[in-house]
């Protein structure tokens, strides 16, 4: 688990995690990133007072270490406790279910060609509305409440969230970071699945929360959907992972459309110019290219 100034959320998020019923033992690694506001203070005063406080390491950095750095800090503590296994969940979210683990290290357990086990979620809004996520084609159930996928099924099509994983320490290499330019979660999911399949379960034991304090909604919209394209492209030019080039195309779809409907006179715009050339770039499309800069003259 990881957090950052999320005083508001935390203590469900490690709740759940510790109500977990399972016949194996499991231990707590909790990174805090410095937190300016009390996510400290209140995760030492729960914890004081909690019969499994013995089950959480609570770490709180003295420096502001960064999203990314934090996470493969705590993924670097997990490995080195020798767990079999590791689970993720970052202090905004929540686990649902209290034998969601139980559910998904007896799936591991079963099949030994799996590397990572996963489910659908839900994500909670501000208002209290929440919206079920699932990211594959409905047929891959084939009615079922399973199905395996490979890596080239998460490349081409699939979005697997970070608090529904459970996967095997082994096949963790962080030292792969060192060559890319944008390393983070995706790519530690990539490469877990270059040791064997996915399993994904069509339980929703997980809640996204989408607010203004998570990690991506507190970026800007531009910062935001340029770190999302720089993931696709990281993946595609250094690891020649060709497939995510249609979620490389997808963003960058977004971030024009964003750009056209969020901005006036788009034409005089020196930064929606390069995203047009980018995609250019990306796809030596004339065609395209033409019909988003007709789009850059249209003023509602």
């Amino acid at each position: 688990m990881i957090s950052y100034n999320q005083q508001e959320y935390i203590i469900e998020a490690l709740e759940n995690v510790l109500n977990q019923k399972t016949n194996f033992d499991f231990r707590i690694i909790l990174s805090d990133d410095c937190s300016t506001d009390n996510t400290q203070t209140v995760v030492e005063k729960f914890l004081n007072n909690h019969p499994k406080k013995h089950l959480v390491t609570f770490v709180k950095q003295k420096i502001n270490l960064g999203w990314m750095p934090n996470f493969i800090f705590t993924l670097q503590k997990c490995q080195e406790s020798g767990s079999k296994y590791i689970a993720m969940c970052e202090g905004d979210d929540f686990w649902t279910n209290e034998n969601k683990l139980q559910k998904q290290i007896d799936l591991l357990e079963e099949n030994p060609d799996v590397v990572l086990a996963c489910h659908q979620y839900k994500e909670l809004y501000n208002d209290g509305s929440t919206k079920d996520f699932p990211y594959f084609r409905k047929d891959f159930f084939n009615g079922n409440e399973t199905f395996k996928f490979t890596q080239v099924d998460f490349e081409e099509f699939m979005k697997i969230q970070t608090m529904t994983i459970v996967f095997r320490s082994s096949a963790l290499d962080l030292s792969l970071r060192e060559k890319y330019n944008y390393y983070c979660d995706t790519h530690v999911k990539h490469h877990i699945l270059d040791n064997g399949l996915g399993i994904y379960t069509k339980d929703f034991h997980a809640v996204y929360r989408i607010h203004g304090k998570n990690v991506f909604a507190s970026l800007k919209r531009r910062e935001q959907s340029e770190f999302a394209y720089n993931v696709y492209k990281d993946l595609i030019e250094n690891n020649k992972s060709v497939r995510y080039k249609n979620s490389l195309n997808i963003v960058m779809n977004d971030r024009i459309a964003k750009e056209l409907t969020s901005k006036k006179y788009n034409f005089l715009d020196p930064y929606y110019h390069k995203l047009l050339f980018q995609q250019f770039v990306d796809n030596k499309s004339l065609r395209l290219y033409a019909k988003n800069l007709l789009k850059s003259f249209n003023v509602s």
